[in-house]
């Protein structure tokens, strides 16, 4: 098979940021649940909250691992401005499949409403051309300003590991906070410990980092590539924010992290209508899906009706 390369044509940058995620890598394991008929892809990518102790295991586990890290490198290589002159890599034989795969309706109905994802539909918005004009050029104008290249490389140039343990992966215990309280009291509750410890000093480093951001459309994208995990990808996801901000005092802890600080920082990254208000306005159409299954559109109308 050969070996996809959606960069060819773009910048050193995005192709280390495409070799940095293995992009066809993720490809070529995703191949075998959309090249083949006995495969059903709805299957593979359902909502496993439906139905009470549905458990995904076996090689749907794989699947769905390579699905979300396809989707944020995607992001990714999106926010670096790939798309930004028209999309045609997905006019290519070797973008072909993944814009395929991007717009076929199990993927859709797993990022819109099963486990909402906002990046995704801002991809497919680019490459069938419906971004707004003042959000492509606002986009646009940043990519070609001095100094984006050196904002963009510390956040999104390296995919996000707590400890060893990719957040995809630390996701998958976040995400049963009923179980979490019962493995803290475990002898072996360290370990996991230490993954919280990492994922809250990546969240006080990121909250600092989208705070002195000067460039409107790289913040709110950055923020938009990390929402999931602070609590803006649906009612278990802000179950989960919630209970990473109770759980602070075990972080805390650790005499490095100040237990005030990263509840406000928390707050602050789940909050939309800070970081990323001004790419969610222009984009308010496009997102639409996202900010109704996500829970952001309540809360943002939330906010506006406190004003």
């Amino acid at each position: 098979m050969t070996e996809i390369c959606l960069t060819r044509n773009a910048t050193s940058l995005l192709r280390d940021v495409e070799h940095a995620y293995a992009v066809g890598e993720k490809v070529a394991g995703l191949k075998p649940v959309f090249s083949q008929g006995a495969i059903d892809p709805f299957r593979v990518f359902r909502s496993h909250r439906v139905i009470a102790n549905d458990i995904v295991e076996g090689e749907d586990v794989v699947w769905r691992a390579q699905l979300d890290l396809l989707l944020g490198a995607l992001s990714a290589l999106h926010i670096g401005g790939l798309q930004a002159e028209g999309a045609e890599i997905w006019r290519d034989p070797e973008g072909e499949f993944v814009w395929e795969l991007l717009c076929h309706p199990a993927v859709i109905a797993y990022y819109e409403r099963h486990y909402p994802s906002a990046p995704p539909l801002l991809l497919r918005a680019a490459g069938d051309r419906r971004l707004p004009d003042p959000n492509r050029s606002q986009w646009q104008a940043e990519l070609e300003q001095e100094g984006f290249d050196a904002a963009y490389r510390p956040r999104l140039l390296d995919d996000f590991y707590v400890f060893d343990t990719h957040i995809d992966e630390f996701s998958r215990v976040l995400e049963q906070p009923a179980r979490l309280e019962g493995w803290l009291t475990r002898p072996d509750r360290w370990q996991l410990l230490e993954g919280m410890a990492s994922f809250y000093e990546f969240a006080l480093d990121l909250d600092q980092y989208l705070a002195a951001l000067e460039f409107p459309m790289l913040r709110g994208h950055v923020w938009l590539h990390f929402a999931y995990w602070f609590g803006n990808g649906g009612a278990r996801m802000e179950e989960v924010a919630l209970w990473l901000q109770n759980a602070v005092a075990h972080a805390a802890a650790d005499e490095s992290i100040d237990g005030a600080e990263l509840g406000e920082a928390l707050a602050r990254l789940r909050a939309p209508q800070r970081y990323p208000l001004v790419l969610i306005e222009q984009t308010a159409e496009v997102l639409g899906p996202w900010l109704e299954s996500s829970g952001v559109g309540e809360q943002l109308s939330a906010g506006s009706r406190s004003l």
